[in-house]
């Protein structure tokens, strides 16, 4: 008897274990529901997003002591205690807007002229393969400013190729968010958001290349250059399942002399990405890294 109650103690303390998720929905102060927010772990590569209509579910069994964090394009990011949502039957979590560092620029801009469009960018170096980008993370590819003059983006693009399935693995399809950030030289790190339109493609698992024009938002271009990011969305959160999966279409990344790219999971801490290979020729080693193949088109100021 003693077994069988131990047995059943143990197996009801589970359940409640088990049942211990967070559900609830992400809006803006005037009601608005934030299509796929992201909710994280704080400090920790775990987490999920919000739906189309900013629903989200996430079981937080195994981090009770810990905080969550949740971030939007354009809204300012907020830290929660787990343990202050426990119990809660759904959750309203309410971001506020972040102030824009664009008004005060794009007042000032109105009236400047610009010259003809420069593309900038990584173009194709010795390889170039494609990248399956899990949920939740950006890959942010630093374009240097090597004129130092100011400008104003006209456009972004990058390419994505059609991903088949591979055994052991389940595959599912990933839409991409285009962000843009300041680089901060000192810290050698992106910084400030710039971007505040939350710009989301959904494309078919095919080759193809993406370009989103910008000449409806105003973008700065400054002397230090810009971060352009792309960000893996799920469509569904409540897939996959499993830690091992696939996204597509895949990223198509190149290598490069320089390591340009940083990773970030749903809004925290940025990583160098510094992944490289080993090129022999002609009796000289050489190193390159992988960076994603992205173009923007610039218009400088004119003096």
């Amino acid at each position: 008897m003693k077994y069988l109650f131990c047995v059943f103690f143990g197996l009801v303390v589970l359940n409640n274990i088990q049942a211990q998720n967070i559900s609830g929905q992400i809006t803006a102060v005037n009601d608005e529901p934030l299509p796929y927010s992201n909710v994280s772990i704080l400090n920790k590569n775990i987490g999920t997003s919000a739906d189309s209509l900013g629903v989200f579910n996430f079981n937080v069994s195994k981090h009770l002591g810990d905080t969550i964090f949740v971030s939007q394009l354009g809204y300012q990011t907020k830290k929660i205690p787990v343990n202050s949502l426990i119990n809660q039957t759904f959750v309203k979590i309410i971001l506020l807007e972040s102030q824009s560092i664009l008004d005060e620029v794009l007042i000032s801009n109105k009236k400047k002229t610009y010259t003809s469009v420069k593309t900038l960018g990584v173009n194709r170096s010795k390889i170039k393969f494609r990248s399956s980008v899990p949920y939740g993370y950006e890959r942010c590819l630093y374009i240097e400013n090597k004129e130092g003059k100011k400008g104003k983006l006209s456009w972004v693009s990058f390419d994505l190729k059609k991903k088949k399935p591979r055994e052991g693995y389940d595959m599912f399809p990933t839409y991409y968010r285009i962000k843009f950030y300041e680089f901060n030289k000192a810290k050698n790190i992106p910084d400030k958001q710039l971007s505040s339109f939350d710009s989301i493609i959904k494309p078919k698992n095919k080759n193809q290349k993406v370009t989103i024009n910008l000449n409806e938002t105003y973008m700065p271009f400054s002397n230090s250059g810009i971060c352009a990011c792309i960000e893996a969305i799920n469509p569904k959160p409540n897939q996959p399942k499993k830690t091992m999966y696939l996204t597509a279409p895949n990223l198509v990344v190149t290598y490069n002399e320089q390591a340009l790219t940083w990773s970030s999971y749903r809004g925290q801490l940025w990583t160098h990405m510094t992944r490289k290979m080993k090129w022999k020729a002609f009796g000289k080693t050489s190193y390159y890294y992988a960076n994603p193949m992205m173009k923007i088109g610039v218009q400088f100021e004119k003096q």
